[in-house]
């Protein structure tokens, strides 16, 4: 089972296009999106129109959970529909796929926006992510960096962000295959392994 795993669209049209384009072309047979759909970007509404029209199963971010307070982006007015389903976007979905079982959330388990897990981070860090959830694989966004760090039998995977990362101009995505946990990252504008 091949598993399509993006973030941190922040209102970025054209990347989540070229995205959903990339993953289609790799024969996905699953998306999910570790949250952040609006802000920075100039088509917050836009990007919350095609994730309602694809079905894509997405987790509430720091700055969707914001959108209720700022009702307007850089760019445009959010609309009704967009805050109303930013409202109602999960915290965490939890799927077992393959056998194994697989968490979904936006910064960490323990859903504090203001902890950033990187690949070097402290292990007490990742001793928490593990303590805090059970799964086999945890997806997380947040940070825009990718990640694949094998803790303690767990895989953590972060698949950067469509948007870019925040200290170089790498847009990326991945695919998660299962059951055998392979987490491959791509480049969404040259549609290339990254790794």
């Amino acid at each position: 089972m091949k598993i399509g795993v993006f973030s941190d669209v922040h209102g970025h049209l054209d990347e989540l296009h070229l995205t959903l384009k990339l993953f289609e072309s790799l024969k996905v047979d699953m998306l999910v999106c570790g949250g952040d759909l609006v802000d920075k970007g100039e088509f917050s509404n836009e990007v919350v129109d095609v994730m309602i029209a694809r079905a894509i199963p997405c987790v509430q971010g720091n700055h969707d959970k914001k959108a209720q307070f700022i009702w307007r982006t850089h760019a445009e007015p959010l609309k009704p529909t967009t805050i109303d389903y930013l409202m109602n976007l999960p915290p965490t979905l939890d799927y077992t796929w393959e056998g194994k079982t697989v968490h979904v959330c936006h910064a960490n388990p323990w859903l504090d926006a203001s902890y950033y897990l990187y690949p070097d981070c402290p292990t007490f860090l990742f001793d928490e992510v593990i303590r805090t959830c059970p799964a086999d694989i945890v997806i997380m966004g947040h940070t825009h960096h990718p990640m694949r760090v094998e803790y303690k039998d767990r895989l953590l995977i972060n698949p950067g962000s469509i948007y870019g990362n925040r200290d170089r101009d790498e847009r990326t995505c991945g695919v998660l295959s299962l059951p055998d946990g392979n987490f491959q990252l791509y480049n969404i504008e040259t549609g290339t392994s990254t790794t």
